[in-house]
This record gives C-alpha cells, structure tokens and sequence, in this order.
C-alpha cells in the first residue's frame, strides 16, 4: 500500500507525521535481541513515514514483512490511555496494546476469569453507574458520602440479584462473589479522579484544579511596587492581659486569638507594612489601617524589650530606601475573606489608592503561596519559639499547658508588637532565595537605582488619604407638628448641629456625610451640590467616649440582645460595654476587651497630640443661622464638663487620623 493511501485510510492528520514529536524509547532499558528487533522496527517505519523507499524494498533492508510493517505503522498511531500517540513505543518487543476481550461471562466453577468483571459491567451498564456514584458520589442527587468497598459489596450482591443475576452465574458463583474484582475496579476509579473532593477532601481538590498544569498564567512583576499581596494569619500563641475588674479587682487573662495582617511588596518580597489584631476576627476597619500602615512612611518603634533592636542593614522599605516613601502599587492581591470584599475596602483601593484588586479563586492559596511562605517563615522561626506557642497543628507537643506557661510568662500583646515589629525588620535584610540571594531590601534598592521608580502618592492628595474616612447618603428627618426637630440618623442614633436643628427646610434633604470610622462621635455632612453643611454630633449616651464604627455596631448589637437592660441603665454606652467585656465569660470578648483597651490608648495619644498643637486651647461652639464654610478638614471632639454642663469642642486636625495606627 502506498504511504498517501495508508495516512488517508487512518484519518491522519500531517502534524502527526512529523517525527520528532513522537514520544521515543530508552533503549538501555531493554536487552541485546528486544533492542535489535526494535531498531529494525522503528527504521522501518521511519524509511516508510519519510517515503524513502517503497515496502518491498523497507522488507529487504529490515528483513520484516511488507504486512508486518504496515501493522507496526498502525500500532504506532493509535492512542494510550493518557490520550497520547504512542509513537516510537509501540515498537517495543512484547508490548501489547489491546487489552483481553472476553466473550461470554464464566460458568460455575470455571478456571479463567480474565475480563469477566469488565463484559460484566459492559452488559449491565446501570450497576456499573450505581458503583461510580456510590464510589465517587459524583451525581448532582447523590449524596456526597463515598462507600468503603466493603459496603459496596454488600449492595453490590443485593444489586445483581435485582438485576435477575441467580447464584450459578457470574460474579455470584465465585468463591468471594466479585470482591476481589469490585476492589480493582473502584481503586482503578479513584485513581483516575484523584481530584474528587469527596474523596480526598476540600485541600486535595483544590491543589487537583489549581496545580500542576504546566502554565503559569500571570505575569511576572519586575518593577517594585507594581504589585502587592494582603493576607491575614492567625497567630499560633496565647497572650495575657491584666485589668481591673467591676469589684475592683486585679484579673489576669488569657487571649487565644491574635491577627497578624500584612502586605508585602511582591517583586522583592520586602514588608511594606503590617498590623495586629486583637479581635476574635479581623474587620473591614483592620484591612484599611493596614493598607494605610502601607502607603503612610514608617515610624520607627522604642523598643522595651532588652536585646531587640533594628538591623543595622536597613527595617522597612520607607524608613532604608526614602523613594519609597508615600509609594503606592499598582495591582492588590487578597484572598476572598469577608473583610477584604467590603465596598469600603474596594472603593478605597480603587478610587483612592488607585489599583487594580485580584481577589483570585477562593479556596486557592497557592495562588498567594508568596505570602503563605512568609506567615510560615515567620511562625517557625519566631512564634513557635515563644513558650505560649500553640503550636502549628493540635497535636504538636509545643502547645502542651501552653495557656498555663502564657499565664506564667506575661507575654501581653505590646511585647508582641515589638517582637514582630523587629522581626519583620530582620526579614527584610535576610537573603531570600526569591531575589537571587538578595534581602528585600537590598533588591529594592538595586531596583530603584536602576530607573525602576515605584508610583509616588503626589504631595497634595496625602492629606486626603483618607482610607479610615467613609461616606454615605442619608436623609434629613424630623417632625414639625410633633416639635421634632430636624436631625440625621446614622447607626442607631441622631446627629444634629446648630445650623441643622434650627432650619426644618432641611427636612427630607439629602445629605453626603462622611465618617472617621476612628471616631464615630461625628460627621461632616454636604448638600448635594457639595457645598458643606458642617460638623454633626452624636446625642445621648454615645457623646462621652471615644468609640469606632465598630464599637458602634458591637454595642447596637447588645441593645438589641437580653444585655439590653445592662446598658440602658448606664449612661456611657461605651464604658458600659468594657465593663460588659470585663465580667462577661464568653470565649472571645477578653479579645474584645482587650481591642478596647488598645484603642482607647491610641485615642488618648491623639488628644495629646492635638492638646499640644493647639496649646491647650478650647474653643467654643458658636451659634449662628448662617451657613459656615470651612476650608480646613477638621474633626472635632465633643468633651462633657460635668461640672459646669457644658459642652465643649477640642479642634486638631483631620490629618491626625491618617497616620499609621497600630491596635
């Protein structure tokens, strides 16, 4: 047969002839006369695929048959298993490609059961789809448990016997009455789906979907700052706190569950910034103070702890290379935690900071195995070390009484601060095998000297940041036959100002307000042609201390539990919840309590702060009519003097807010 008439009688395509794509053999691998009869084959074939000779002459040379050789030709193009071409391997000597076909199933007592399992499933298709969902619970209905083999053959019997199988046939008139053969069958089916979830698990189909397809299907970043990745990691380790309890007491307790957010800056792999969180979950409000820990230049910490210190080498990226100071990036890679998907979030990564988001697949974190390395890196040779360490699973020996050595040992959370502090500082100026050998630090710089400068945040737009100021559309209320006057109602409460409660045309208006999620005790509201209405305050129980959008939300919540009671009676909303939190034995309000404590720290530095700028200096609330107009952003802070019943206002800059907030 001619070689055009013998490709168009198989339906080959012209790419498969081409011969140095076909999968080859290793020779070394088989004996003298096996590699003589495969040479002489695969010459052959290639003597004939090439057209270099005709068929009588190929057989003359070989000293194969004109029959043979078109038979090996054939062989060579049919498909294995794994849906390759065999090529070259379907010369090998003994190799035998077409699997035993049976013909008719065994008799009682009969000596060969070769194939007798397959033609058994092949004439009763229904019991073998009844075996594939009850093994791999793969139908939509099914239910999602998978069987052991040995369940199976229990109904495996039962099934044949519905299926009009008697006794003296196959498989019931065998010895084990097809286990042996069922075993086979269902192990052969695993293994062809290895990435079942209801077999292996979530982890295992996960790594099956994502992994191990050859192609790696981003791009990589080579300018710093093009693109970063966020990750929170619980750390593995118990804290202690010490407070007062409502009897006067001195309590130590523990805390179990300590965030640890981070960003780091993907093309040297450097920390640009970080945040702990003591809170049994991390919020929307944590991811945008770490982000704006990020962008805002680093503020070297004091350290009290003998012996920690920063590296003479460098810390963070701000602080040891000045162009990266304000720098922001150009694409934000997270993962698809609830906090992270926030519109908040989202519209401050994309408005203000200016980025693209990959939120990637969910459940795929391999995809950010960057970062997943880091908390791994940072576990192992940091917090694993501490004597309150849990350890990285339940049934590590390190955890052992670990709440009893926590206890013991008084590592509260501000030594924490300072350890990961100076160990986040030494991971940059480690040699990392990611940059060649290089720290993050120094790949940065040698970076930047090269002409790869990141984005710079212009000077002007600093100031408006703003990531932990959000805004919202509300409507103006109030009721003039009742006398009420005109107020606005953001999270459970009324806000009002002078201008506001004495104009009741404002009623139905609406207004842009925008919230210190810091602070929520006020707001700036706009019309909506955007000129300013000015400074609202919060009434009531809510005035007295300083509290978050969070704190806000957590205490609404309560009033609307059985602790409404509780906090009616109290005429701090706030102080009222710490000393719910403080008496209160639910797992995770210590962590709570303990947020609290840092948070109000953190408000009375910023009221020293502010106290200083502004010398000390109060103003008073002046009542007009008229619509003021102020070109500075400034917060106000409402302090009650219970002496005098006043009221009055500490003005200090917006900006305040802005700056790196660690709590």
């Amino acid at each position: 047969m001619r070689r055009k008439s013998l490709v168009e009688k198989l339906g080959i395509s012209h790419d498969l002839l081409n011969l140095s794509v076909w999968p080859i053999v290793d020779t070394s691998a088989l004996n003298e006369v096996a590699a003589k009869k495969y040479q002489s084959r695969k010459r052959a074939v290639e003597m004939y695929l090439l057209d270099e000779a005709t068929l009588s002459e190929i057989s003359e040379v070989t000293g194969i048959e004109k029959k043979e050789i078109t038979r090996y030709i054939e062989r060579c193009f049919m498909i294995d298993q794994y849906g390759q071409i065999l090529g070259f391997r379907a010369l090998i000597p003994g190799l035998h490609l077409k699997s035993y076909e049976r013909e008719h199933l065994p008799k009682m007592k009969a000596s060969n059961y070769s194939g007798a399992f397959d033609l058994l499933l092949e004439k009763f298709p229904v019991l073998r789809d009844w075996i594939d969902d009850k093994a791999l619970a793969k139908k939509r209905n099914s239910n999602t448990i998978t069987y052991s083999v040995k369940y199976l053959h229990k109904h495996f019997r039962e099934k044949c016997k519905e299926l009009g199988i008697s006794m003296s046939e196959y498989p019931l008139n065998t010895e084990d009455q097809g286990r042996r053969s069922l075993e086979r069958y269902v192990k052969k089916l695993k293994e062809r789906h290895f990435g079942n979830e209801h077999l292996y698990g979530e982890v295992a189909a996960m790594m099956a979907k994502s992994t191990g397809s050859g192609t790696k299907n981003y791009v990589t970043n080579f300018r710093p700052f093009s693109r970063v990745m966020f990750d929170a990691h619980k750390i593995d380790l118990i804290l202690t706190i010490r407070y007062t309890d409502p009897n006067g007491n001195q309590v130590k307790k523990t805390l179990k569950r300590i965030w640890l957010l981070v960003i780091l800056e993907i093309p040297t792999n450097a920390v640009l910034g970080h945040l702990l969180c003591v809170k049994p979950e991390y919020s929307q409000m944590d991811v945008l103070q770490c982000i704006q820990n990020a962008i805002h230049p680093h503020s070297s910490m004091t350290f009290t702890i003998k012996g920690l210190e920063y590296p003479e080498e460098g810390s963070f990226p701000s602080i040891s290379i000045l162009e990266t100071q304000w720098a922001v990036w150009r694409e934000f890679w997270m993962d698809n935690a609830k906090a992270n998907l926030a519109k908040n979030v989202k519209d401050k990564l994309t408005q203000t900071v200016g980025c693209f988001i990959n939120a990637g697949p969910v459940k795929s974190p391999l995809r950010r195995s960057v970062i997943e390395r880091f908390f791994r890196i940072l576990a192992v040779n940091g917090y694993h070390l501490l004597p309150s360490t849990t350890g990285s699973n339940p049934n590590d020996p390190k955890r052992k009484n670990a709440e009893e050595k926590a206890l013991a040992s008084e590592i509260s959370i501000e030594h924490l601060e300072e350890l990961t502090e100076a160990m986040l500082a030494q991971y940059n100026i480690e040699p990392h095998s990611g940059n060649s050998g290089l720290s993050p630090i120094k790949a940065m710089r040698d970076k930047i000297h090269s002409g790869y400068l990141p984005r710079i945040l212009p000077e002007h737009r600093r100031q408006e940041l703003g990531l932990l100021v959000i805004s919202q559309t509300v409507t103006v209320k109030g009721n003039l036959s009742k006398g009420k006057r005109p107020y606005i109602n953001f999270e459970g409460t009324q806000y009002r100002n002078e201008v506001l409660s004495q104009h009741a045309s404002l009623i139905g208006k609406k207004l842009t307000i925008y919230i210190n999620i810091m602070d929520v005790r006020s707001v700036r509201a706009f019309f909506e042609n955007g000129s300013e209405l000015g400074q609202l305050r919060v009434s009531g129980k809510w005035v007295k201390t300083p509290h978050s959008l969070e704190t806000r939300r957590l205490i609404n919540k309560f009033l609307r539990s059985e602790k409404r009671a509780f906090f009616l009676a109290s005429n701090d909303y706030v102080q009222a919840l710490r000393d719910h939190l403080k008496s209160s034995k639910k797992k995770g309000d210590k962590n709570w309590y303990a947020h609290q404590q840092r948070y109000q720290q953190q408000m009375d530095k910023l009221t020293e702060v502010a106290s200083d700028v502004d010398n000390e200096e109060v103003t008073e609330v002046c009542e007009t009519e008229s619509y003021q107009e102020e070109t500075v952003f400034n917060n106000i802070i409402v302090i009650t003097n219970e002496e005098e019943g006043k009221v009055e206002e500490l003005e200090y800059d917006w900006e305040e807010f802005f700056k790196p907030i660690s709590f």
